[in-house]
């Protein structure tokens, strides 16, 4: 198991950080404005796909292994998908016509179609390499994932060099996405223009995905609608300045990825209680340790390389960048939470959670960004993803007070403690490691000594 993880965690390694050194390397060529619109582009293409996929995504990796049962699976969802893309760009295409020509500080026409065409042809992607996680099919995976990072990579740092525009992201990005799809219809000979549908199947997997659509939507307005808020109150330029501090600090998750992309289908598969917990135990501790490991690789590089490379700036909000990242530490705790309950199907209490705490996320920043600016929007981040986790485990635990959420509730205070005062990440790391090795000893550990 551990060398499965130490794989995927290394291929995500790559391809999550060509993604963060990809926007650490925009703002060296490209105004700051077009920085901000380039963030705003990035909010709209991670949340859109939580709508536009109908939560598919996740029946894929639920019941890919049992798609038997189900007429017309994979056509049913490839159909589905494209249909609602093809609404959304009428839609769009009606508003553009009918004279609204801005959103959100970006143009109708070209930006919002292009974003559209963007998270459609990512969208097939997303379902395809869920497909090949639950076959277990690793070193496809792995090459999908190498090939689309250095793809986009390339393609977005040429288009974006020459054009000197934020619209040199999204032709890059499609064109790396454009790439991966060619190779992956050449290789599996799986083009269809449409093909057939189902409506039973429809049906019954949008009853179980639809709770997801909210609950994606909610987590991903959680990262990201703190920079609509700020170019609301604020401009485009802080909204560029707080990005740049962000796409540092939210390098973090990449370290749990790799651990998550490899052990969620095994949770979903396993059907003896006691090696579930076990490995969602192990997940945990994986995750906490890999997690503690990229906040001090980020801090140093925070507190050593930004002055030496970008302009002062970006240099103002480089001590924002420690306090990103360790509002992620906690993040484990919702992950092993939301596996808990999408594995006893409680999708709605998933969605109800994560709306409740999205909205939370956008007061907070509504009230205290106006007064108090970027780092206003930092604490927004930190006291949410407290909450967030916090909230999870009390549901997944059946409202009821558990070890599990007298943990995250006592680590929830001492990051929120250890972040108010600013405590240098040195010590932060040593406490972090603590707990680490508690969760070892007496969850992963006790478990095996158990058995």
């Amino acid at each position: 198991m551990l060398k499965q993880i130490f794989k995927y965690g290394f291929i995500e390694a790559i391809a999550k950080g060509l993604n963060k050194l990809l926007f650490l390397v925009l703002p060296i060529f490209i105004h700051t404005i077009d920085y901000g619109k380039i963030s705003l582009l990035v909010s709209i293409e991670l949340v859109l796909p939580f709508i536009t996929l109908l939560g598919f995504d996740k029946t894929v990796i639920r019941f890919y292994s049992s798609k038997e049962l189900f007429v017309l699976f994979e056509d049913t969802i490839n159909v589905s998908i494209k249909w609602v893309h093809i609404f959304l760009a009428a839609l769009v295409g009606i508003c553009y016509l009918a004279g609204f020509n801005h959103f959100v500080g970006l143009n109708i026409f070209p930006d919002i179609f292009l974003i559209l065409l963007l998270v459609y042809l990512q969208g097939k992607n997303t379902i395809f390499v869920g497909m090949l996680r639950v076959n277990e099919q690793h070193m496809a995976y792995f090459k999908n994932r190498i090939i689309l990072q250095f793809s986009k990579f390339i393609a977005v740092i040429l288009f974006t060099y020459f054009t000197r525009s934020y619209l040199g992201y999204l032709y890059g990005s499609i064109i790396g996405i454009l790439i991966v799809n060619l190779l992956f219809v050449i290789q599996y000979k799986n083009f269809k223009i449409m093909g057939s549908f189902s409506k039973e199947t429809f049906s019954k997997l949008l009853l179980f995905s639809w709770p997801f659509i909210f609950h994606g939507v909610s987590i991903n307005l959680l990262g990201n609608a703190d920079k609509f808020i700020l170019e609301s109150y604020l401009s485009l330029e802080e909204v560029g300045l707080y990005t740049f501090a962000y796409s540092i600090g939210s390098a973090m998750i990449f370290s749990f990825i790799g651990v998550s992309v490899f052990v969620e289908p095994l949770i979903y598969k396993e059907t003896d209680d006691k090696k579930r917990k076990l490995l969602v135990d192990k997940f945990l501790f994986y995750t906490m340790l890999f997690g503690i490991l990229a906040y001090i690789a980020i801090s140093f590089i925070s507190d050593f390389f930004i002055e030496d490379i970008y302009s002062e700036k970006y240099r103002q909000v480089s001590t924002y960048i420690p306090l990103i990242a360790i509002s992620y530490i906690i993040y484990p705790y919702y992950l092993m939470s939301n596996y808990n309950l999408t594995f006893d199907k409680k999708t709605k209490t998933i969605a109800f959670v994560s709306i409740f705490n999205a909205l939370l996320n956008i007061l907070l920043n509504v009230l205290f960004v106006p007064k108090f600016g970027i780092i206003a929007s930092v604490f927004s981040n930190i006291a949410s993803y407290i909450i967030q986790s916090i909230l999870f485990v009390f549901v997944s635990s059946s409202y009821k007070m558990t070890k599990d959420l007298l943990e995250v509730t006592i680590f929830g205070l001492i990051i929120f403690l250890l972040s108010f005062f600013q405590v240098h990440y040195f010590f932060v790391s040593l406490v972090l490691l603590t707990f680490t090795l508690y969760i070892y000893l007496y969850k992963v550990k006790g478990i095996l000594n158990e058995r």
